[in-house]
C-alpha cells in the first residue's frame, strides 16, 4: 500500500511551498520558473484554471514533497504534437526537496500517479514528455516500464514522449 497521497493544490496556501521547490537547481533547469514568487503564483493560477488539468501536492507520510499535474491529453496543446488517443492521460511532476533525490521518493510517486491515471475511466495510455536532456527523469520512466514513443518539438523544447499502456509490474506496488 502506497503511503503517497495527492491533494488538490491550494492556491492560497501552497504558492510559497511550490515557489521554493521551483528555485531548486534540479527543478529550475527543467521547469524554468525560477525567480519571484509572483511568477510561480501566476503559473499556478493559470494551471488551476485549465479545465483539462488538475494540479496536486504530493505527500508521503504527511510530508509534502512534490508538485504534480495530471491532465487529459485531448484538452492539452500536446495532443496536436502526436497521434493522441481519446484515452490518453498525461502528467508532469517534480520532487522538490533536494535531499529526497535518489531516495526512491520519485519512484514511489510515479508508481502512484501511473496507477491513479491508468485506473481512470476511459484511460488507455499515460504519457509524459520530459526534455530529452533530462536523464534522471528518462531513467525513472524507463525503470517503471515507460516506452519512448517519439521525440517531439513542443513549445521550443525537444522532448521524449514516454508512454505506458498498462500497469507494469513495477507500478503495481
Amino acid at each position: 500500500m502506497s503511503e503517497i497521497a495527492l491533494r488538490p493544490l491550494a492556491l492560497d496556501g501552497d504558492v510559497a511551498l511550490v515557489h521554493g521547490w521551483m528555485q531548486e537547481p534540479h527543478v529550475a533547469a527543467w521547469w524554468e520558473l525560477a525567480g519571484g514568487v509572483e511568477r510561480v503564483a501566476a503559473y499556478l493560477r493559470g494551471q488551476a484554471a485549465l479545465a483539462h488539468l488538475r494540479p496536486w501536492i504530493a505527500s508521503e507520510r504527511g510530508r509534502p514533497f512534490a508538485y504534480v499535474e495530471t491532465y487529459v491529453v485531448a484538452g492539452d496543446p500536446l495532443a496536436a504534437c502526436y497521434a493522441a488517443a481519446p484515452g490518453d492521460r498525461g502528467f508532469h511532476l517534480l520532487v522538490g526537496p533536494p535531499e529526497l533525490l535518489g531516495s526512491g521518493a520519485a519512484r514511489r510517486l510515479l508508481r502512484h500517479v501511473l496507477a491513479l491515471l491508468l485506473a481512470e475511466p476511459g484511460a488507455t495510455r499515460v504519457v509524459c514528455e520530459p526534455d530529452v536532456r533530462n536523464g534522471r527523469m528518462l531513467a525513472l520512466c524507463r525503470a517503471l516500464g515507460g516506452r519512448r514513443l517519439a521525440t517531439l518539438d513542443v513549445d521550443g523544447r525537444r522532448v521524449a514522449l514516454i508512454g505506458w499502456t498498462e500497469p507494469h509490474a513495477a507500478v503495481a506496488a
